[in-house]
C-alpha cells in the first residue's frame, strides 16, 4: 500500500518482464488527465526521475484591471509576459482606451510574440503567438550572440574609420537583443515551473540557470557596445583599435563556442586574451571619454569570460 508523505507518495517497484515498473498515483493521473495508453515524459535529473504529461500545459490566462494609472497597468502586463502567461485580459474604463492602446502598441514591439487579438470599449485581450518549442532558447541565444557580434564588429570598424558612424544600426540591433532577452526570460521561467516543457526543450534545471545568465551577459554586452558607439570616434581611435578588435572578436566567438559546446579548453585562452586587452587599455594618461571607452571594453571582455566560464564543471 502506498504511504503519503505530504506531497510525496511511496510506491513499491515491481518487475514486469525485463523491466522495473512503478504505478502512478491515481489522484495525480486524474488531475493531469492521463489514462491507459497515454504517454508521459520521463526526465533523468541526477539520481531522480521527473514524470510529466506529454502536453506541455493548459493555456494559462491572467486577468488584469486598470486601478489608478496606466504605468502600473503596463508594468503588470510586462510581469505577466515574463511569468509566462499565454493570454492576458485587461479591463479598463472607456476613457483610457485610446491611451492604453497607444501604450500597448509600443510595448508589444518590445515583448516578442505578444499581440492584441481582441479590443473592445472596456476590455481587450493579448495573446502570446510564439510556441516555445518552435523558437527554443538555444536558437534565441545564437541570435543574441550574432547581433552582439555584428554590433561589436561594426563599432570597432567605425573606430578605425573603416565604416560610417554606427549609432543607427547599433541602436536597432540593441533593441532586437533586448526583445530576445525578454523572450528568453519568459521561456526559461516557464521551463523552470514546468518540467514537461523543460524536458521537451532538452534543458536541465542547471542549464535553465546557465542560459539565463548567458543571455543576461549578452544583453549587457550589447548595452556596453551601444554606450561606446555614443562616444566620439577620437576617444576610441587613440587606442590600438586593431589589437583590441582582434582580441574582443576572437573572445566573443570563443565564449559562445565554450558555452554551447562545453569547450572548457578555450577558457584559459579567453582569460589570457582578456589580460592582454587590459594592458592595451592602460596608457599613462586618459581623458574622461577614453576612460569610459576603456571601462566599457574591459566590461565586455569580463562578460565574455563569464559566459565561457559557465562551461566549467561546478562543485555540487
Amino acid at each position: 500500500m502506498p504511504r503519503n508523505l505530504r506531497n510525496r507518495v511511496l510506491r513499491s517497484v515491481m518487475r514486469s518482464g525485463g523491466s522495473l515498473v512503478v504505478s502512478l498515483p491515481k489522484r495525480w493521473a486524474e488531475s493531469v488527465r492521463i489514462g491507459d495508453g497515454d504517454y508521459v515524459v520521463v526526465e533523468v535529473a541526477g539520481s531522480s526521475l521527473i514524470i510529466s504529461p506529454t502536453s506541455v500545459e493548459n493555456e494559462s490566462e491572467v486577468r488584469l484591471r486598470f486601478s489608478s494609472d496606466l504605468a502600473s497597468l503596463i508594468d503588470k502586463v510586462v510581469a505577466a509576459y515574463l511569468m509566462g502567461y499565454d493570454s492576458i485580459s485587461i479591463a479598463y474604463p472607456t476613457e483610457v482606451k485610446e491611451a492604453l492602446e497607444r501604450e500597448l502598441f509600443f510595448l508589444k514591439d518590445k515583448l516578442m510574440g505578444l499581440e492584441i487579438v481582441e479590443s473592445g470599449q472596456s476590455s481587450m485581450r493579448l495573446r502570446m503567438v510564439i510556441d516555445p518549442l518552435e523558437l527554443k532558447p538555444v536558437q534565441v541565444l545564437r541570435r543574441m550572440w550574432k547581433l552582439s557580434d555584428d554590433m561589436l564588429r561594426y563599432s570597432l570598424k567605425s573606430a578605425a574609420g573603416e565604416v560610417p558612424e554606427p549609432l543607427g544600426f547599433i541602436e536597432k540591433a540593441e533593441d532586437d537583443v533586448d526583445r530576445l532577452y525578454f523572450y528568453m526570460v519568459r521561456v526559461l521561467r516557464k521551463s523552470s515551473a514546468n518540467p514537461a516543457l523543460a524536458a521537451l526543450l532538452g534543458l536541465t534545471s542547471v542549464e535553465i540557470l546557465d542560459y539565463r545568465l548567458a543571455a543576461y551577459f549578452l544583453e549587457n554586452i550589447a548595452d556596453r557596445i551601444f554606450e561606446i558607439a555614443g562616444l566620439t570616434r577620437e576617444n576610441i581611435s587613440s587606442f590600438d583599435v586593431e589589437g583590441l578588435s582582434k582580441i574582443l572578436l576572437e573572445n566573443h566567438e570563443l565564449s559562445m563556442d565554450a558555452f554551447l559546446n562545453k569547450r572548457i579548453d578555450v577558457v584559459p585562452r579567453i582569460k589570457r586574451n582578456s589580460e592582454t586587452l587590459v594592458k592595451l587599455l592602460t596608457p599613462p594618461r586618459l581623458r574622461e571619454g577614453q576612460v569610459k571607452v576603456r571601462d566599457a571594453l574591459i566590461s565586455i571582455a569580463d562578460m565574455q569570460y563569464d559566459i565561457a566560464s559557465l562551461a566549467l564543471p561546478q562543485l555540487a
